[in-house]
Parts: C-alpha cells; structure tokens; sequence
C-alpha cells in the first residue's frame, strides 16, 4: 500500500467535512439543504454517549452508519483513523509543520499504550455513572468545537478586514472578492465565551505532535481507542513475512508505534501504510492473525483503576450540593430536552453555536455543574434567538436540541423577562424609553406600557407573563451599558423586589 493514495483520500474527505461546517450557518433560509451532521453520523463514540444517555432510544436508524463503521473496523481494523478522521488529517498536516520547524530530533519517548483504553474506559464509567463528558474528547466533537468557537471567528474578522481594505482601493474588486468568500463568511460576527480556553486545549493537542506523530491518536483519544478495542478481536492485521530482516524502518516510521510487534499492534495500527511504503524488502503485510484478547493482560489493572475512577467521579456530582443549583440564568436553546437528559446526549460539538445567526448561544463553562461543562446556553446580552429560526434543533446530532417544526418554535418557552425597576430609565429617572417593546416579536406583545398617573405623559413597561417566550431580544437591546434593566430568567419570581 502506498501513502500517496492516502493522503489524497484524507484530502477529498477533509474537504468535505469543511464543506459541511461552511454550509452549518444562517444563509437567509429556515431549513438547511445539506446533511451538516453526517459527520457525526458514522461515529460510534457518539452513539455509545447517546446509548449511555437514553438507553434503547438509541437504536435508531440514524445511528446505522456508526455501526456500520464499528463493523467493519473488525474487519479492517483503525481504517477510519489513518484514513477518514478529519482530526487525524489536521494532526498531520500540523505535526509535519511543527516538526519542519522545530525539527524531528525534539521529540520524546512515546506514552504507554494503555493510556487511550484506560481514558476511553474512564469516561464511559463516568457517563455510566452520570458524568457525560465523552463529547468534550471525542475527536470530531473537539475540532468543529475548535473551529467554531477559534478558528473561524479569526478567520472570519480577517476575510471581513480584506474586504474593507479592498473596497477602499476598488469597490469593484471588492464585490468580487466578496462573492467569493462569501460561502466561508458568518452572518454577523461570530464572538463565543471561553473562546481562549478552546483555542488553548486545540493548540495543545497540536503541540503534542512535538512529542511523537499522532500521539492524541495513539495515546489519548477515545474514539481511536474504541476503534483499536474493535480492532484487536479481528481476525486481520499486519505481521512481517518469512524473508524480513531486522532493519527497524518500519518501527521507526510508524506514527503511532504499532509496528514495533509482530504482528503489529492491531488497537495502535491505523491502517496507514506508511510500514508497507518504507520496507525496503515490501516484508510487511496484511494478513490473517490471531485476534487479540480486547484489553492486553498487562493493561487490564489500569483499566479496572480507570472505571473505579470513572464511575466515582460521575457519583461525585451527585453528592454536591452545588451542581444542582444551576442557577436562573442558564437558559438552554429552544427545543432542549429537559436539564438532566439534555447534559446527557449533548455532545458539544458546538455546532448549534455556528449555525446561531444571532451568535446567541455560548458555551457553558462552570453554570451548569462539572456535567453541563462546553453544553450551549443562551446569553441575551450577547444575541438573541431568533423568534422564527429552527436551525439549532437542525444541526443536533444527537438529539440534545429537538426539531421544533413552524409555528411549535414560536410558541416555545425559554424563559421569562424581568424588568430591574432599580435600572430601568422610566422606573428610575422618569424618563420614557420605548426600546424593548419596539423590538418585542411576539403578537401582541410581551411587554406593555401601564400609566403614571402621579406623572403624566410617562410609560412604565412590565411584562406580560403569559405572552413572554424568552427570546432575549429585549435584554439584547436594552440602550443602557453593562447589565440589561431586563434580564431573562428560567424562573418566575414571585416578587420583582425580592428578586432584585
């Protein structure tokens, strides 16, 4: 096998997958035209997440892919990892940059190979256990998360800057530029919290490609690592024919230290070809072999420590008072299941952040508990949904984020606004201002005008309880700087004061 075949289809499917997350936006339409998580469709880690959240529902013939993937991966073994991950594209083009420029001779030792299995075991005893942070290291999930919340906002400020500099020199030019960018550009401009904290995971899993190739493949994700569990029952692999010499070439080329056995380590082996393509004698080769037992026997006491690890750290929650005082201002997208089974299936991928034409939902950090880490909320200072857009329950992979269908969106609740009598400027100064209830949808509106009779001529704004939606255009709105003088919270007090 050679590797010039490889990269090519590494290539074409990486293209793809960016093609998906150009068309995972706001493109004047309600509906999109293009399958955007098909992605997700064939991963089986995803479908373990959702099988741990939901149990039977998971069985569901959107998931076929996934399984069909697992499948065949018995059969061929980690093909999926050396040939179609988009991550493992992006791990080498960055490790072979990297490597150019702080050169080959930097590298250390490789990590146990254990370490992937004892990190996949872990996190399934935690999700088992009520813990779902599988999503947060799910490969595919980490790089549409990254290029979302990252990537692309730079990259999109920097298209948007050339732009303006082009239509100062040639307005001309600049249209044409503009029409073809015009597919890689947001509708407004994307700002995402804790947009530092995701650049700075992404690039350390790119600096770990200093350390050995693929070494997040090999050693640290879990994806890769359920792959190789698959992989190890199967009954083909790599071992060397009768008429190999001990030249270590193959060992020494191989990213991810499989071939340094024989027969190579099916669990680490990714099916790239890079043994085959640097073997002098081509004594390298696919072949029958004896499966191999799921977890070696010298790893299995890791393994046995990571789900005691797992499953406590998934009851850790359980016993904090904390993580279940989420707090009045988490508010979820419309159509969310409710907080618990929403925590579960939800697999941040962020791609309800990216397709959000009003950059409304953000990533939660802390304010939903350890379980609720990277899950989406709504920050109406920061943008507002919407009051006709369905396109995040579209872009769900999993189900987290329901398809609310026309007129079922509009009637969704998120959550109530709250006036704070203490800032509003007719509550507080006597002075009128009418902005919130110019810009409230709903019909008839959410929020109305009552007399002053002590001061004629003033409108003092309160909310209609029973016609609120929760959309957040107000808070988004509100003229005055710093905290909204209406706020939207997941609760209803009882009392304005006492809330304030």
């Amino acid at each position: 096998m050679r590797v010039r075949p490889r990269r090519t289809v590494q290539l074409l499917l990486f293209l793809g997958f960016l093609a998906l997350f150009a068309r995972t936006a706001y493109r004047g339409q309600d509906l999109l035209d293009w399958p955007v998580h098909l992605v997700f469709r064939l991963d089986p880690l995803a479908f373990v997440a959702e099988a741990l959240a939901v149990g039977r529902e998971a069985l569901d013939p959107r998931w076929l892919g996934a399984l069909v993937l697992a499948a065949a991966t018995v059969f061929l073994g980690r093909f999926f990892c050396g040939w179609m991950c988009p991550m493992g594209t992006v791990l080498d083009g960055a490790g072979a940059g990297l490597r150019r420029v702080v050169g080959p001779g930097r590298r250390l030792r490789r990590a146990p190979a254990a370490l992937a299995p004892v990190v996949l075991v872990g996190l399934v005893a935690a999700a088992a256990a009520g813990l779902p942070l599988l999503g947060l290291f799910d490969p595919l999930s980490l790089l549409l998360r990254s290029l979302t919340l990252a990537v692309h906002p730079w990259l999109d400020a920097g298209l948007k800057a050339a732009i303006a500099v082009a239509d100062r020199a040639s307005p001309d030019a600049a249209d044409l530029l503009y029409r073809w960018l015009n597919p890689v550009l947001s509708f407004g401009r994307p700002r995402f919290l804790t947009a530092g904290l995701t650049a700075a995971g992404f690039g350390a899993v790119l600096a770990l490609e200093l350390l050995a190739p693929r070494f997040w493949c090999a050693h640290l994700c879990p994806l890769g690592a359920l792959l190789g569990l698959l992989a190890r029952i199967g009954p083909f692999g790599r071992s060397r024919a009768p008429d190999c010499r001990p030249c270590s070439a193959c060992g020494t080329a191989c990213p991810t230290g499989a071939s340094a056995a024989d027969p190579a380590e099916p669990g680490m082996c990714i099916q790239c070809g890079t043994c085959a393509s640097v073997c002098p004698r081509a004594a390298r080769r696919p072949g029958p072999v004896r499966p191999s037992s799921p977890v070696p026997r010298r790893h299995r006491r890791a393994v046995v420590a990571a789900a005691g690890l797992g499953l406590a750290a998934g009851l850790f929650p359980r016993i904090r008072a904390a993580e279940a005082e989420t707090g009045p201002y988490l508010l979820r997208p419309p159509g969310a299941k409710g907080e618990d089974e929403f925590r579960k299936r939800c697999i941040r991928c962020g791609a309800c952040m990216r397709v959000c034409p009003r950059n409304a939902l953000h990533p939660t950090l802390l304010g939903a508990g350890l379980g609720g880490m990277w899950t989406p909320r709504l920050v109406p200072r920061l943008g507002y949904c919407e009051y006709h857009c369905r396109l995040c329950g579209q872009v769900c992979p999993t189900g987290a984020i329901g398809y609310l269908a026309e007129g079922e969106k509009e009637r969704w609740t998120i959550g109530l606004a709250v006036f704070d009598r203490n800032r509003c400027l007719p509550w507080r100064s006597g002075r009128n201002c009418l902005v919130c209830e110019e810009h409230c949808p709903t019909q008839p509106k959410a929020i109305v005008f009552d007399r002053d009779s002590g001061r004629p001529g003033l409108k003092l704004p309160r909310v209609e309880e029973n016609r609120c939606v929760g959309c957040g255009i107000c808070e988004t709105k509100c003229p005055l700087p710093g905290r909204a003088a209406i706020r939207v919270t997941r609760e209803n007090p009882l009392s304005l004061e006492i809330f304030f």
